[in-house]
């Protein structure tokens, strides 16, 4: 994450994003995802490619940008089809490329029109994870709604989503789609889309595929129906949730959750685990239940800056999916794994009967700028 908020000005003017991204590289992870709103992180990362070039030429990595936020107001939300091409046009140029492989529409629900409190904080899903129907009515998700657009917000995500189309049958983006949090106005997004264009390429859920939120798993074939081909997911710690930390004092989470997270810190402590690793253990894991025939596998997206950060990443990765030899299909927490993942599966179970003990497991937090 090479932009101002994580990192100092002297930490990004150095080799450490060079350094960090041959070492990704190296590893497989050839996939980087980057916005616009992160401030300086387009620029670094352009001239990190022209640094790798030798060894890693253009083809040889995917990247992933955004359009529509360029601030932390609502007043930087622009889905306009002009700042859609300006801007796509401009991370190309920042990051010395002539396509990009991904391009998404950034928190696409604060743009959007907002239904049955679609984006207010509580539970998308009951007790036992599953969504209720009177629920699906109230977000506007009856099958028959499908192309109903609910006011501006929606006709300028149409209008951003027909430029990106353009774009992308003239060959200078390969993959469309958006980013976002809450669930449900996202699902009614993509079946507008659909409806009105065609179905997007790819989405990016982030924090509802974690050992404290699992309603990601609950949605997945409602996106596969609504003609999604990929789902990123994004932030298995929750946001700093499930760091091994108290969440930081900015954090929506709930007080139920932090409560939960100090009880989770310690079950892993006591058997010589991290929570950050059993958390990143899980979340590397597929959405996709390994009973379902459509859909793909759900790569992971995690937030690095340093070579250190992705050793540790790819330490927790290999040393269950690598040589531990276990599969990345998708399974509950404390399931799926073989014997030898004894503690893995253990205290992934412990951590996700902590927060609904606690009142917090599937809590999602409001929608807010």
């Amino acid at each position: 994450v090479f932009g101002y908020d994580y990192n100092t000005a002297s930490t990004l003017e150095s080799d450490v994003p060079e350094q960090a991204i041959r070492l990704c590289f190296r590893y497989g992870i050839t996939t980087l995802d980057t916005s616009p709103y992160y401030t300086t992180s387009e620029k670094v990362l352009g001239g990190v490619f022209d640094k790798v070039r030798d060894e890693f030429p253009r083809e040889s990595y995917q990247i992933i940008t955004k359009i529509g936020r360029y601030g932390r107001t609502k007043a930087d939300f622009d889905y306009s089809a002009k700042r859609t091409r300006e801007s796509v046009e401009n991370s190309c140029k920042l990051m010395k490329t002539d396509y990009l492989d991904g391009v998404y529409a950034h928190d696409v629900e604060f743009v959007s029109e907002q239904i049955g409190g679609a984006g207010q904080e509580g539970f998308t899903v009951d007790q036992d994870g599953k969504i209720k129907q009177e629920d699906m009515v109230r977000w506007g998700l009856e099958d028959k709604d499908a192309g109903t657009i609910r006011g501006p917000g929606d006709e300028k995500i149409l209008e951003a989503f027909g430029e990106l189309f353009k774009l992308k049958k003239e060959g200078k983006i390969r993959a469309i789609g958006f980013s976002g949090y809450p669930l449900p106005t996202l699902l009614r997004i993509a079946r507008l889309i659909k409806h009105h264009l065609e179905p997007i390429d790819i989405m990016q859920s982030y924090c509802h595929h974690t050992l404290q939120n699992l309603t990601l798993r609950e949605f997945y074939p409602l996106f596969v129906e609504a003609g999604v081909k990929q789902i990123l997911v994004a932030s298995p710690l929750s946001m700093g949730v499930l760091r091994g930390a108290p969440p930081p004092e900015w954090h929506p989470i709930s007080p139920a959750c932090r409560s939960a997270t100090a009880e989770a810190v310690e079950l892993c402590k006591a058997k010589g685990k991290k929570l950050a690793d059993v958390a990143l253990g899980y979340g590397f894991t597929s959405v996709k239940p390994r009973e379902a025939k459509a859909g793909r596998d759900t790569p992971c997206v995690v937030g690095l800056s340093t070579p250190e950060e992705v050793h540790e990443a790819m330490m927790v990765y290999h040393s269950i999916y690598g040589q531990g030899g276990a599969s990345r299909e998708g399974r509950l927490p404390g399931e799926g794994l073989g014997e030898q993942f004894k503690d893995q599966l253990e205290l992934e179970k412990a951590v996700v009967d902590t927060f609904k003990k606690h009142g917090g497991l599937n809590w999602t937090w409001a929608v807010g700028v």
